[in-house]
């Protein structure tokens, strides 16, 4: 079972399993050097004999945009259960998943990290908290980085989800202590709109 964040500093066990696409297919940089990525085959999503060949395991499960647009019958009796989540990539739309999954009804939407310096994923979780009013619980997979928790808290994140083996114990129990620095951001966020100055209350200077 994956070891998880929660936005609450604890780090817990989940049993949701990750369908993953194969390394030959995971996301690379443009040809061009511009931000952004594109599959090794150059499309935006997985080819059409990829998603049929991912095996979904049993138990809850949480499975690529593509293979839940093209497998939908197969999976909305385990959706409407609770035990499918759908993870979408940087380089897929939030309007996507909203147009194609019931955001009401879904348990989980996880949102990938392909590599650090690619930061699509904390706009996506701020559209989805804030435009599409997710309530949902959200995830941060994929190239999660610890000096990053607590930006990808105040995007919406709720579970981080590190890669398996990047971290030791220690080192986890050890970003998570270090989240209360950030106690008083200024700037307001999904977390909290309001920027520093709507939320303390100064006590006006007396000169005497």
């Amino acid at each position: 079972m994956p070891e998880v964040i929660r936005a609450d500093g604890r780090i817990t066990r989940e049993n949701w399993a990750i369908v993953s696409y194969p390394p030959e297919n995971a996301p690379r940089p443009k040809a061009t050097g511009k931000a952004g990525l594109a599959r090794n085959t150059g499309e935006a999503a997985a080819p059409a004999e990829l998603i049929a060949r991912l095996a979904v395991p049993t138990g809850p499960v949480i499975v690529p945009l593509a293979l839940w647009q093209a497998r939908r019958d197969a999976l909305q009796a385990r959706f409407d259960a609770g035990e499918v989540g759908i993870w979408l990539d940087a380089c897929e739309e939030v309007e996507t998943l909203a147009a194609a999954v019931d955001l009401v009804a879904a348990p989980l939407v996880a949102l990938n990290f392909p590599k650090a310096g690619d930061g699509r994923a904390y706009s996506s979780a701020a559209l989805l908290r804030e435009r599409f009013q997710y309530r949902g619980s959200l995830w941060a997979i994929g190239d999660v980085l610890r000096d990053y928790f607590a930006f990808m808290f105040r995007c919406g994140f709720d579970t981080l989800l590190p890669r398996t083996g990047r971290y030791s114990q220690a080192q986890l129990e050890e970003a998570v202590a270090s989240l209360g620095l950030f106690a008083h951001p200024y700037q307001g966020a999904v977390d909290d709109p309001r920027p520093l100055w709507r939320r303390v209350q100064r006590t006006p200077e007396i000169r005497t």
